[in-house]
């Protein structure tokens, strides 16, 4: 059931410059996403809701409405969202295939959710069914939280379905919250960050102000300790900076030690409100804080370095093996880069959305849609990773769900006051403007991320002047626009932008080049001294120990200068990916035995023999079992020599 579907609907936010486009208006022709959209109907989404049911979640649902219940309750404290996000992922996923289980499957957790609400409003199983007291322990119940993806859901579900009773239900959650919360009132906020975002979505929704002015008040009362406060007497506070709560929005200069979801969470919250209000001490605060968010993000776009507290480190606090890099980080990552773009237009940010895209949030997932990780290293050492298909704590399966169906709104952009088209992603596919009375359709040919070839193929309605902007990646040095018979250079980082009356057909053909390239880190961190990485257009590549079995690659050392980099497109393995073949050493290091330490002089200085190794897209890695795996490989040291 294909409708015309918003995910961000800024179209009437005052201060945003650019708009998403609808799904509905988008037709995914590629080999790359739509697949992963199939999958997500046809094997994510029905296994996920398998396990909403084993583990007690939609029981906890019934019970509370009354229901006799048969199994054992799953009682943590933010299970209701990990419901709500799944009705959300299931509802835009129907926009793009009917599935009548699917359907009946929301209808009928809807009318559940309705019968579980209480007579004002409030609704949260686990403070019901623990006999706890309402908000007096916000700092860890996750009620607000819950509640915030409660209203995503009811949102999806009437902007696809145009079915009201989980919206209804999310309204009136709402306006509890909008009453009970402000100041002279309960002047606090939950402890993790959600529902400021689901808010101000429901303000563009409803056009009732006071969603709006309750996402602003919780996006204000936070900075003061407040939040971290909110426990119950007998209690201790809890840290502030891991809440996110130790200093106002405006005046916050670093979050070493928040927890990266919250304040991910947080600061796409705020960036949705800059979008209504232009306050511009929010904005400037928000682009400090971003330059201050790369300074802690991984080259896969992982975001969230420490094990202690699922939170960010220090700059340059990037360890590999012990890389915590949470897939729900990932998809809060782009959803707020993806607000940054509407509310400015500057490519860094869908820059950086599509690293996080194709790298950190990718990897949650396997390719056949069934397993998830909740952490993404960046380095396996030891083959103990595995994937699961499920978690206790299970934000992170239905987080990626969702994130995978909004990919197509993503793509692509139009501008609000002139009629501008922005080509943000390059995704095989066909896609509908309305651009000021002047109906404009793209068709976009690419093989991409496999290829850096993109035709954009132009058919308007009529011959007013149209703006075709498209992201040329900060990348892609030497890129080349081809338009009739001219051929230019592309700046990097920047968006190609051609501005004309279009003949129906006219086509841009744009090439990126895409040879492997090898990266280095900054040399302040630490793990990465050394090290070089292999990154193939938007895709960072790893060395997987099932590639590469006749040595330990552990012991693999890398020359760049002669390292013969060669890609090769291979359709049988990984569901087809372009793989990177290099030459490397296999070095010596079992000659060390058992001995951790030597004197310099005593150090073997000899490789053991040149070996060829064959590294895959990251995302990819850890589908065919346990295996070492590493991005950053050891480059080549100037004690060791040359033993060909």
């Amino acid at each position: 059931m294909k409708v015309l579907v918003s995910i961000v609907d800024v179209f009437k936010s005052p201060y945003a410059k650019i708009i998403p486009i609808q799904l509905g208006n988008v037709v995914l022709k590629d080999s790359f996403w739509k697949p992963r959209i199939e999958k997500l109907i046809r094997t994510s989404l029905p296994l996920q809701y398998e396990y909403l049911e084993k583990t007690g979640r939609v029981d906890n649902l019934r019970a509370v409405a009354g229901k006799e219940v048969k199994g054992c309750l799953g009682l943590g404290w933010f299970n209701d969202s990990d419901v709500y996000k799944w009705i959300e992922a299931a509802a835009y996923a129907l926009n793009y295939v009917q599935d009548p289980d699917l359907l009946n499957k929301i209808t009928s957790l809807s009318k559940i959710v309705e019968e579980a609400q209480e007579a004002d409003g409030y609704l949260n199983t686990y403070v019901k069914l623990k006999n706890k007291k309402r908000w007096e322990n916000l700092a860890w119940s996750h009620e607000l939280y819950c509640a915030g993806h409660l209203i995503q859901a009811g949102i999806a579900v009437k902007r696809v379905l145009q079915d009201l009773i989980l919206y209804n239900v999310a309204k009136k959650f709402a306006d509890l919250i909008a009453n009970t919360f402000d100041w002279d009132k309960l002047e606090t906020s939950d402890g993790h960050p959600e529902v400021e975002m689901a808010l101000v979505e429901l303000y563009r929704e409803s056009e009732d102000r006071a969603y709006l002015d309750a996402a602003r008040f919780f996006i204000d009362v936070r900075g003061y300790g407040k939040v971290a406060r909110q426990v119950p007497e007998k209690n201790r506070p809890v840290n502030p900076v891991y809440l996110v709560d130790h200093a106002p929005i405006k005046y916050m200069e670093d979050f070493a030690g928040s927890h990266a979801v919250r304040a991910l969470y947080f600061f796409g919250g705020a960036t949705d409100l800059y979008l209504e209000i232009g306050d511009q001490e929010l904005w400037d605060a928000l682009k400090r804080l971003w330059v201050k968010t790369t300074m802690k993000m991984y080259i896969t776009g992982g975001l969230g370095s420490r094990y202690e507290g699922e939170s960010f480190g220090e700059d340059y606090e990037l360890p590999n093996y012990r890389a915590y890099s949470e897939t729900c980080a990932a998809v809060a990552g782009v959803m707020w880069a993806w607000r940054m773009f509407l509310a400015s237009g500057d490519p860094e940010y869908m820059d950086t959305l599509e690293t996080i895209l194709y790298n950190a949030a990718l990897a949650g997932i396997s390719i056949d849609g069934s397993k998830y990780f909740y952490v993404n290293p960046l380095a396996d050492y030891y083959a103990k990773y595995e994937r699961q298909p499920w978690f206790e704590c299970a934000c992170c399966p239905p987080n990626i769900a969702r994130l995978i169906t909004w990919v197509p709104s993503i793509a692509y952009s139009f501008s609000k006051n002139v009629p501008k088209i922005w080509v943000n992603l390059f995704i095989e596919s066909e896609a509908k403007f309305n651009l000021l009375g002047n109906t404009v359709k793209i068709y976009v040919e690419t093989k991409y991320p496999w290829d850096g070839y993109v035709s954009v193929k132009v058919y308007p309605a009529n011959g007013d002047e149209v703006s075709i902007a498209i992201r040329i990646p900060k990348w892609a040095r030497g890129a080349k626009v081809k338009l009739n018979n001219d051929i230019v250079d592309a700046t990097p980082g920047k968006y190609f932008e051609v501005s004309k009356s279009w003949n129906f057909g006219e086509t841009i053909k744009v090439h990126i080049p895409m040879k492997p390239r090898f990266i280095e880190a900054h040399p302040w961190i630490e793990s990465n001294y050394g090290r070089t990485a292999i990154v193939r257009g938007p895709i960072v590549y790893c060395v997987e120990q099932v590639d590469n079995k006749d040595f330990d690659i552990n012991n693999l050392v890398v020359d760049v200068n002669s390292a013969n980099l060669r890609e090769e497109y291979r359709e049988d393995i990984l569901d087809g990916v372009t793989i990177i073949k290099g030459e490397g050493y296999d070095t010596n290091a079992r000659e060390w035995g058992s001995t951790l330490y030597r004197d310099l002089d005593e150090v073997p200085t000899k490789y053991v023999r040149r070996v060829s190794f064959t590294a895959i897209p990251y995302y990819a890695w850890n589908n065919r079992g346990p295996t070492k795996m590493s991005i950053w490989l050891k480059k080549r040291l100037l004690h060791y020599s040359n033993d060909e």
